[in-house]
């Protein structure tokens, strides 16, 4: 327990619910950053406990007021929107530990807050270390609850608790106000000749003035924090602007020299960056995480986040980690909780709509809670001996909060996290950004190494075919029939491209185009055979297409950025098989909601088919889609 004369508590009411408050009051690397304190240099190590017990622990180091500071920093406690509770353990330096815990009541349309704020030290030098300590947390704690309060004073944040963690409303809500030094740190200075340069060669990129203007004030006014590692879709949200048009527009700043694009390696268990690198070349088969202490096949679809950051020429932004344990970073886990050795941890809490996953934080135990509209009245999960976790809910909830209760059987400390598993942040994911054609033209070399092949567990490749071009040739001439078919191309690239696809390659009178849905790619196609017929059906021109989801390879082949694999083979043999006028896919694409839609909407009329194709063992289960109208119409002039 910490020593009275070293804790400092602060109550407060703010207007506004309490998971928004939540969101921010508990964002504890927020927190220390505006306390004045300095960024740690974390790292595991094996550390001894005070019995001699050896575990392995995050630690942290940091030079403050004079003295040479080493903690253990143990996974947090928290519940989304009741509390927040976490404590250091010096190795090294004046203190012994260091604290914060916030607790959250309701009161109306408001909440009531109650931070507390401690550290404990012995001796003289502890005595003026805790003195120091208690000075700053006196005037920032306060100081921090009324810029929380100004943050969230407006009554129009974009918040459906079913729909996200309050951490993501609570990040759009801080771009989108005023941003100041205790909520959103320090603006270092602008190398103003050097912006004023680039924003001018950005203005002659194709980016929609409203897009332009919003990143150029952006990477101008805002703290160093918001320009560190940009999420374009998160700024298009809050912006409300098209999200693949925000995108865009960052791609053209980078090539702008505004901004510079990262690679962020996800984590596919605990969902944080777990490395960081400035060129898809650098991105290895193989990812490792320090958390969650494995390593795993890094998916570019899945794996791979693409960030951007101000130019180093124009703003250096060194945010530095205050506190590595923050809810802040983990806004999908809406409940963390160390449980010890024969302990029951029980709590009362509204638990979000959707499959929560309940997982250990080591030990690979883990479950599923389904939470219908109408909340569980109880959920009791016991942790085996045998490093089984076992679930058990029942009842309904009159009031809509649920007992929840952990039992731990085990012969250690267990920390259990309850996950938001359904939901994801708005992040540029490989598969995205591959489909955008702005990224495919700027950065053409932007590709794995040479010799690595980086999995992309799905995609969907579209090839398609123009049908009659050779005998156009021999009937018209070589120049006019060369115009026609380049006519015909930029007919195909606006399709994809107005569909949210990317032409990969051409290949004589092919093109290759990648969609991250299958969706997507089916309304490309109808629009591509319904513009061959309209632009050149009367000149005996017709398009055959054929398209695949499923799991591929992302290379470097003639220094770009290409994709090999079976889907690809399957989705360029599909293409054969068509007719022109058709378009093939798998059977089991009809099952796609998306397609389903797309082929009720446009009439099209479905034909199975079974057929062998070269280099795949079983036979297919296909199906023509061929347009009224479209299949079979093109004429051949006399």
């Amino acid at each position: 327990m910490a020593e009275v004369d070293s804790a400092i508590v602060v109550e407060r009411r703010i207007a506004a619910p309490a998971p928004l408050v939540w969101a921010l009051v508990a964002d504890t690397n927020r927190f220390d950053r505006a306390s004045g304190l300095v960024p740690g240099k974390y790292a595991y190590e094996e550390v001894a406990d005070e019995r001699g017990r050896v575990s392995r622990e995050l630690v942290a180091r940091a030079r403050q007021t004079g003295f040479d500071l080493r903690w253990v920093e143990p996974p947090y406690d928290w519940v989304e929107g009741v509390f927040v509770r976490g404590e250091r353990r010096f190795l090294e330096g004046p203190l012994r530990t260091g604290g914060f815990e916030v607790q959250l009541r309701p009161d109306g349309d408001a909440t009531i807050v109650r931070a507390r704020a401690w550290v404990t030290g012995g001796g003289f030098l502890g005595s003026i270390a805790k003195t120091i300590a208690r000075s700053k947390f006196k005037g920032s704690l306060g100081a921090y609850l009324g810029g929380i309060e100004r943050v969230l004073a407006s009554k129009a944040i974009d918040f459906q608790p079913d729909d996200e963690p309050p951490a993501a409303a609570a990040r759009r809500a801080l771009i989108a106000s005023e941003a100041t030094e205790i909520t959103s740190g320090k603006r270092s200075p602008t190398d103003e000749d050097s912006f004023a340069h680039r924003a001018k060669r950005f203005a002659q990129s194709d980016v929609a003035e409203a897009v332009r203007a919003r990143i150029v004030e952006h990477l101008h006014e805002r703290p160093d924090e918001e320009l560190a590692s940009i999420r374009p879709f998160e700024l298009a949200r809050a912006w409300k602007l098209d999200r693949r048009d925000v995108l865009r527009g960052f791609l053209h700043a980078a090539r702008a020299g505004l901004v510079e694009l990262h690679w962020q390696i996800q984590c596919p268990t605990c969902r944080v960056g777990a490395s960081t690198v400035d060129s898809l070349a650098f991105v290895k088969q193989k990812a490792h995480c320090d958390t969650c202490e494995i390593t795993y096949d890094c998916d570019f679809g899945e794996h791979v986040e693409a960030t951007f950051t101000i130019h180093p020429s124009i703003r250096r932004v060194d945010i530095g980690t205050y506190c590595a344990s923050s809810p802040w970073f983990r806004p999908h886990v809406f409940g963390q909780l160390t449980v010890q050795p024969g302990e029951v941890r029980e709590l009362d809490c509204r638990l979000p709509v959707g499959a929560l996953l309940l997982r250990t934080l080591r030990g690979g135990m883990r479950g599923v809670v389904q939470v219908a509209a109408r909340a569980p009245g109880r959920v009791v999960a016991r942790l085996r001996e045998t490093r089984v976790l076992e679930l058990e809910t029942d009842g309904v909830s009159p009031t809509g909060e649920t007992h929840v209760s952990v039992r731990n059987e085990t012969d250690e400390p267990m920390v259990v996290l309850l996950e938001r598993s359904g939901w994801h942040a708005e992040i540029v994911l490989g598969s995205v950004i591959a489909s955008l054609p702005d990224f495919l033209d700027l950065f053409a070399t932007e590709a794995p190494a040479a010799g690595v092949e980086l999995r992309v567990s799905a995609l969907t490749l579209l090839f398609s075919d123009l049908t009659g071009s050779t005998a156009l040739y021999e009937r018209i001439g070589d120049a006019r029939a060369f115009a026609v078919v380049g006519e015909h191309f930029a007919d195909m690239t606006r399709a994809v491209t107005a569909h949210d696809g990317a032409i990969v390659k051409t290949m004589g009178d092919a093109v290759m185009a990648d969609f991250s849905s299958p969706a997507d790619a089916l309304e490309a196609a109808v629009q591509m055979v319904h513009e061959c017929v309209r632009a050149h059906g009367d000149l005996g021109l017709s398009v055959k297409i054929g398209l695949h989801e499923g799991p591929c390879l992302a290379v470097r082949a003639n220094e770009r950025l290409d994709f090999f694999g079976t889907t690809v083979n399957v989705a360029a043999r599909l293409q054969a098989l068509a007719h022109g006028g058709e378009i093939v896919i798998a059977r089991d694409l009809l099952g796609h909601a998306g397609v389903a839609r797309i082929i009720a909407a446009h009439g099209l009329r479905p034909t199975p088919f079974e057929a062998s194709l070269k280099g795949i063992g079983e036979v297919q289960r296909l199906v023509r889609l061929a347009l009224p109208g479209a299949a079979g119409t093109a004429t051949v002039p006399p």
